[in-house]
């Protein structure tokens, strides 16, 4: 056996997970488990709590490329083991110098390789032993690549040999599962790429007489490396007052009377339990950085659970007060809390370099990174990269990948939905009876894919961050992820950026309004609310998406309750078991307000009945069912993950014990906790939907106010013509006109041009096709020198041609595709999607759309069995649910399970999703908007 494995943490260079790994490992018999991954240490935590679990020791090491000098254009390289003795800093020192000299590949030279004392050393297979002197910590790889020439060489200079394999995948037999996985990278050898026992590494060595030194070199490498993941001492900020005081301060500069005994009390419960939990540090910190950006930048009202902290809000950590909505600490901080609180940031998009340097310069620049992360395949990019590597045309995989069967990470079979997908669906079995070889991708859910840099993580450490964790130096970010980075125990913060701030900037800017002139609007304007009651969604932050949409079509919008509501409402687990639909009876006179037990009247009083909210979920669990705060505290983390019903279930019967003692009758027991479970499995938190709720207000009050202003900044921050177009199309429809491009006035962003009394929006010159930035800065330094256009420029200004050019593509593509509509017989008169509405009667329509999403679905997938509470359907199964949208509007649809082969299966295997068009005829039924398809008839494709 060896002393160097690779996992599947060797990206793209081996493959393995780390369970597999650590099953061969034991299978063979060895007591010390090495991890020697190629150019990372991203598998090192896993790895530690894996191999305790297992009963085995770890030994921690890293591969590194080594070439004699750098910057050849074609240099040699090799591959060398560098195994940590007595600390793993030795070892993250050598990743940041290879990293930092980044060549092809990370890189060190021959003398960085040999210079180290503190490491043991394994020579690869392609270095020269005589240009290397031999030392104590200095091994020759003794596997199954090591040439007979090689090892005459490495006896002649005097080196020591160690038992080493060369896997590259962990079983014999895995070769293809290798190849997928890591395609132009793999390195296919005639020689044993899997891990062996050692009985197979005697046969498979070129010299077995060098066996049981090389074995016994092995031993003592493992006996010299003892050491292990280091945990982090907690970042001591300076303390300029005390935590009572700051927030006593603050709340003089926001008007908030702490002499209030809500206010007074809650202020001294909260202080007490970050005391008693010694997060004080943390609070000054993120209290330091907030205040900070807060003087310069728009910050976000905060998202999560921190909204729920009276301290967060006195300290301009948040800008929402807890007390009048009802917020709950315990969302965020509870007795039974141990890891750090996670306070999540929303900065501008475009401003967010500036505080990561602010973090750098103030904690300093060798205790700052940024957080590394890891892809792991999922369904969709498993089977696309399969089918990629076997060469399987992309229209024969996109019916499987419409089909894929989506589970909550904490469902026993989370991650076997791809082999379910194949087995269980009919585009799966379908598509596996064609290429039974795409079963790999099954073996590849779950497996690393690739690393990268957090988008928002911000690591900080009390000493260099290298005395704890790996940096690569090309990305500044660790070589662990945030699951790691909390189990080192290191500090970290989310620095998120927010594209509505850098609007919200650039919006304020052109009306001429302060920086902070939303904190101070009132939050019961009419004008805002009566933006969403027009339907003018587009550029309100969430509400472009269908689910919000359709809830706030069927209501009158009041008060920010309503719009926080909603926010919560559209999450898959009130839209899918109802509770949304009955919100909405009984918002609009519809229905009447019920309660499974009068205890839960005050529970769920403010949502109409309906279970909205995580904290109802958590009240609900400990006022009713008795459940301990440690039991809640992992019913919130299982909401906040989406762990699903299967994890919530573990909790019921305790919650029903306690409940039958409060006199809650047996019969409904069980409904009520499936109801909890459906609901508060896939449940916002209220403090979350109130933050993202008041920066959809600040849009609405914008758009109300400022329309042209906030247009503008609009489309400059918006990359999608199909957004930019709905934004567009609602202003020329309230008279606002606008140019794609001016040939004089067309700047970097979108601009208000106003005069007399015209108004409208001018583009910017990067929308015209052929005009990019380099080309761009040529025009506007010509117009600035007073000089005649570039001809190319002047050309493609005068005759432009952009993406927005038309403010109806689905009906130009119609009228193009289809001049006469009455050639379409199956039904006489096409209308708008806007037009289909709930009206309390059934009926007819015919609508002319793309179909923006198709999803095919099994009635019988475990998921929709549940909800049937367990019955299982007879005869067909396969349905289709899609998005439907025009020039006006979306739907959902659906086509049933008998209707499925006949006008549905044409659609699946046609796709080209958000491109073909379609005349699609159904009924709508009479209390929930959607479209039940009947009859299609495909028109083409709408760029043709």
């Amino acid at each position: 056996m060896t002393a160097r494995i690779r996992t599947g943490y060797s990206f793209r260079q081996s493959v393995g997970k780390i369970d597999s790994v650590l099953a061969r490992i034991k299978e063979v018999g060895l007591t010390h488990a090495p991890i020697t991954d190629t150019a990372s240490t991203f598998g090192w935590v896993k790895w530690k709590k894996a191999t305790s679990k297992a009963g085995l020791r770890p030994v921690f090491g890293v591969e590194l490329a080594v070439t004699r000098q750098l910057g050849e254009k074609k240099p040699v390289v090799d591959h060398w083991t560098f195994i940590a003795q007595k600390d793993l800093k030795p070892l993250h020192e050598l990743i940041s110098l290879a990293t930092n000299q980044f060549y092809y590949q990370p890189m060190l030279t021959l003398e960085q390789a040999t210079e180290r004392k503190d490491v043991s050393i394994i020579i690869g297979h392609r270095t020269d032993p005589s240009s290397v002197k031999p030392r104590k910590n200095l091994f020759i790889g003794l596997g199954p690549s090591l040439t007979r020439g090689q090892i005459t060489r490495a006896k002649a200079a005097k080196h020591q040999f160690v038992a080493v394999s060369d896997n590259r995948y962990v079983r014999a037999g895995q070769q293809g599962f290798y190849e997928t996985v890591c395609g132009r990278f793999a390195s296919v050898q005639s020689y044993p790429q899997w891990i062996m026992s050692d009985d197979e590494w005697r046969t498979a060595v070129a010299d077995a007489t060098l066996c049981d030194a090389a074995l016994r070199n092995r031993q003592r490498i493992f006996d010299l490396s003892t050491a292990t993941l280091k945990s982090a001492e907690m970042v001591h900020p300076p303390r300029p007052m005390s935590l009572r005081q700051m927030c006593e301060k603050g709340a003089v500069e926001l008007g908030c009377d702490l002499s209030h005994p809500n206010y007074r009390a809650r202020l001294t419960r909260e202080l007490d339990l970050i005391i008693e939990k010694k997060y004080e540090d943390y609070f000054y910190l993120v209290a330091d950085l907030c205040q900070w950006a807060r003087k310069r930048m728009i910050v976000g009202p905060a998202r999560g659970s921190s909204c729920g902290s009276l301290v967060c809000y006195l300290l301009k950590i948040t800008s929402v007060d807890p007390i009048p909505y009802g917020l709950i600490f315990e969302r965020f901080v509870d007795v039974n809390r141990t890891d750090m609180p996670d306070i999540d940031l929303d900065f501008p998009e475009h401003r967010r370099a500036e505080v990561f340097e602010y973090v750098a310069k103030t904690y300093g620049r060798e205790r700052v990174a940024r957080l590394g992360t890891v892809a792991m395949y999922q369904p969709r990019s498993a089977l696309k990269e399969a089918a990629g590597a076997m060469d399987i045309p992309p229209w024969e995989l996109n019916p499987v990948l419409d089909s894929i069967i989506e589970r909550s990470s904490g469902d026993s079979r989370a991650l076997q939905a791809t082999e379910d997908t194949l087995k269980d669906t009919a585009a799966g079995r379908e598509f596996l009876k064609q290429h039974p070889e795409i079963l790999v991708a099954a073996e590849m859910e779950g497996h690393p894919r690739h690393a990268g840099q957090h988008a928002a993580g911000i690591v900080i450490t009390d000493k260099p961050i290298t005395d704890y964790v790996a940096v690569d130096q090309r990305t500044g970010a660790t070589m662990c992820d945030k699951k790691d980075a909390e189990e080192l125990n290191l500090l970290k913060v989310d620095a998120l950026g927010l594209t509505q701030l850098s609007i919200f900037e650039k919006a304020l800017e052109l009306a001429g309004l302060p920086r902070d002139h939303l904190f101070s609007v009132p939050l019961d304007d009419k004008a805002a609310f009566d933006v969403l009651n027009s339907k003018k969604y587009s550029g309100i932050f969430q509400f472009n998406g269908l689910a919000l949409q359709s809830i706030t079509d069927q209501i009158a919008v009041r008060e920010l309750n309503d719009i926080v509501a909603i926010t919560a409402l559209a999450r898959p687990g009130p839209l899918n078991t109802g509770g949304t639909n009955h919100w909405i009876k009984v918002k609009t006179g519809r229905a009447k307000e019920t309660y499974p037990h009068p205890l839960f009247e005050p529970h769920l009083k403010k949502t109409l009945g309906v279970v909205a909210y995580q904290e109802q979920v958590m009240t609900i669990g400990r006022d009713i069912g008795g459940l301990s705060w440690e039991d809640v505290t992992a019913l919130r983390k299982a909401m906040s993950k989406s762990l699903g019903k299967e994890f919530f279930d573990q909790y019921g019967d305790k919650w029903k014990a306690g409940a039958r003692k409060k006199g809650i009758p047996e019969e409904t027991l069980t409904k009520i906790w499936d109801d909890l479970c459906a609901y508060g499995s896939w449940a916002f938190n209220l403090s979350h939907a109130l933050a993202y709720g008041l920066v959809s207000y600040y849009c609405c009050w914008l758009k109300a106010h400022h329309p042209l202003e906030f247009a503008a900044a609009t489309l400059t921050y918006t990359d999608s013509p199909e957004t930019q177009i709905k934004l567009l199309r609602e202003l020329a429809a309230e008279g606002v006109e606008y140019l794609p491009v001016d040939i004089d006035y067309s700047t970097d962003t979108w601009t208000v041009k106003k005069g007399g009394n015209w108004n409208h929006l001018v583009g910017p010159l990067t929308n015209v096709e052929g005009i990019g930035p380099k080309l761009m800065s040529s025009i506007m330094g010509a117009r600035q020198r007073g000089e005649p256009l570039p001809d190319r420029a002047r050309k493609l200004l005068e005759n432009p041609k952009t993406k927005i050019d038309s403010l109806y593509p689905v009906k130009d593509a119609f009228q193009r595709l289809l001049p006469d509509p009455s050639t379409v017989n199956i039904i006489s008169k096409p209308v708008p999607i806007r037009s289909v509405q709930v009206r309390g009667d059934e009926y007819e329509v015919l609508v002319f759309c793309v179909v923006e999403n198709i999803k095919p679905k099994d009635e019988n997938e475990e998921i929709n069995v549940a909800k049937r509470n367990g019955r299982r359907l007879s005869g067909p199964t396969d349905a289709l649910n899609l998005r439907l949208a025009d020039d006006t509007d979306v739907i959902f649809a659906k086509i049933n399970r008998f209707d499925f082969e006949r006008i549905g299966r044409p659609i699946v295997e046609r796709g080209r999703a958000g491109k073909a068009l379609y005349a699609v005829k159904g009924r709508v039924p009479r209390d929930f908007r959607m479209i039940s398809v009947k009859a299609v008839r495909y028109i083409g494709m709408i760029d043709q």
